[in-house]
């Protein structure tokens, strides 16, 4: 052929041969072009985070540096399956690391356990469940004489009953309320006399509570030669302010510190563990009475609490018979003459994580008005009530130093309501132990502006099966966007807020709301709260 090329001269057909090139060429630039030991590490990815990437970085590390002595990078190779192996342990690892580090933060903690140690370091503890609160009148069919006494036992005062939330057993227990407005939780029994208790007509007594929870005791001996004294309580569940421990010396009571006591006081700390049991710690004679070592003791406290303590006016009833004067017996019967209110699950994660260092910002004392707000949230009442509250500086510049604390009481979860005579009472007096010297404090009822929201949610067609499902969702999220926990005083009503929580969901389409046109906003001493809901579901 190649003599058929112009000009073509056979002399160097010797010499020059196109067709004896082979189509092999030598050569040795992979060694040449090979990656340095010490650069080796430059080829790391150190961003990789889960299997998969790992997995990618391992064979693009083996490729750029064993590219003649691994090859086969297909699944069923044993190379790729101890790929597969490093690039698993890996991504547990490095999951490991993060899930340590997020646990170090009060912001990113995930965990209760976790969450309730970094907030322990600061002196914060989170709340247990609050127990539902009822007045309630006891009558007897016959009226005692002057100077008679009934008195009702354990059991006598315990009302058990099943919840209207989740038909689980429920107990309510009876309690006195003294003439100062304090609740007598001192005793076992319940002793009622004609003379103190009784109304003039000698059959009934009014101004009993009914407040939720069964009651429980733990006797046991104070250890010998041991200067910090402590008791365990086993039981889950342990009510918010219901604990209080009978000694050889007295009656010991909870306070929130126990390093802020006086050296003499009968006071204990009550540390909750994640189960809401707990561990008292007693003073040790610099900060707190110590109790005396080696004498008995007997705790008296009520588990349960929450939400589904909350009932309705003459749920709870009881009929007793009970040993009047000269060993008479009298037929007595009680019920709550109020619906069961305030009763409020455990505090939430969120609620710790957003209020916790608020708290701890205080440092024990009241100077500025976010002080006083923190300690009002922070409140807890002797029957366990716990509210919301705002703290105003008096817009007068004669009264520089009078400070309204604007307050509500918590009913459920979700609602809050008109705080009651004693509330009010029991949270100026622990208000006036942390104020400045010269701040005067006046307690002040909030208001709560109700709102309904009436919306249309659009579901694509595809998941219509699904819809009820999507529309309960929505429902839910509606609910967390007026929490009483996120929403504070003053706070507006943003319709584009709502919608945007709204469509964080990924069933919703688009979310309407079809009864207002205009952003509401309320006054600084207004809270908005949820009513009702009104959806209807529209297929795009």
């Amino acid at each position: 052929m190649a003599n058929n090329i112009p000009g073509f001269n056979p002399a160097f057909e010797s010499i020059y041969n196109p067709s004896g090139f082979d189509g092999q060429v030598t050569s040795d630039f992979l060694r040449l072009g090979g990656i340095p030991a010490a650069l080796r590490k430059d080829l790391i990815d150190f961003s990789t985070a889960d299997f998969d990437e790992f997995k990618e970085s391992f064979n693009n590390y083996v490729k750029s540096v064993y590219p003649n002595d691994y090859t086969n990078f297909v699944e069923s190779d044993l190379g790729q399956m101890l790929s597969e192996l490093f690039a698993y342990m890996a991504a547990v690892l490095s999951f490991k690391a993060d899930a340590l580090a997020q646990e170090n933060y009060i912001a990113t903690a995930k965990t209760s356990e976790g969450l309730m140690k970094l907030l322990e370091l600061i002196g914060i503890q989170i709340r247990g469940s609050v127990p539902a609160k009822a007045t309630c009148t006891l009558t007897t069919d016959n009226v005692l004489g002057a100077g008679d006494s009934i008195t009702l036992s354990g059991d006598d005062r315990s009302i058990d009953t099943v919840s209207t939330r989740d038909n689980l057993p429920l107990t309510y227990t009876l309690y006195k309320v003294g003439s100062d407005g304090d609740i007598d939780m001192q005793s076992e029994s319940l002793t009622l006399t004609r003379d103190d208790d009784f109304n003039a007509d000698g059959s009934s007594v009014d101004g009993l509570l009914l407040l939720e929870g069964k009651m429980q005791t733990l006797q046991g001996t104070f250890a010998q030669s041991v200067t910090n004294q402590t008791i365990d309580i086993p039981l889950p569940s342990v009510v918010e302010g219901s604990v209080i421990v009978s000694a050889f010396d007295g009656f010991y009571t909870e306070i929130e510190n126990i390093w802020f006591a006086s050296a003499g006081a009968k006071v204990f700390q009550r540390k909750n563990n994640e189960d809401f049991s707990c561990r008292l710690m007693f003073g040790d004679g610099d900060v707190g009475k110590v109790p005396p070592p080696g004498t008995a003791y007997t705790v008296m406290y009520r588990t349960g609490g929450g939400l589904r303590g909350n009932v309705t006016s003459e749920y709870l009833n009881k009929s007793v018979t009970l040993t009047a004067g000269l060993g008479s017996t009298v037929n007595a019967s009680y019920t709550n003459k109020s619906a069961a209110t305030g009763g409020v699950d455990a505090q939430s994660l969120e609620e710790a994580r957003r209020f916790g260092p608020m708290w701890f910002a205080t440092q024990y004392r009241a100077v500025t008005g976010q002080d006083y707000t923190a300690f009002v949230n922070k409140f807890r009442s002797v029957a366990g009530k716990t509210g919301k509250g705002l703290a105003v500086l008096r817009d007068n510049g004669s009264a520089g130093n009078m400070i309204d604390i604007y307050v509500l009481q918590r009913a459920t979860e979700n609602h809050l309501e008109r705080a009651s005579s004693e509330f009010k009472r029991e949270l100026l007096e622990y208000l006036n132990n942390y104020r400045m010297l010269t701040d005067e404090l006046t307690v002040v009822d909030g208001i709560v502006r109700t709102l309904d929201i009436a919306g249309t949610l659009y579901i694509d067609r595809s998941q219509k099966l699904s819809s009820e499902d999507v529309k309960q969702r929505i429902a839910n999220r509606i609910v967390e966007f007026f929490s009483v926990t996120t929403r504070d005083f003053g706070t507006p009503f943003i319709l584009s807020d709502l919608i945007n929580y709204i469509l964080e969901d990924p069933g919703a389409r688009f979310f309407s709301i079809d009864n207002y046109e205009n952003d509401i906003y309320v006054d600084f001493n207004e809270i908005i709260q949820l009513n009702n809901i009104e959806m209807n579901v529209q297929f795009v």
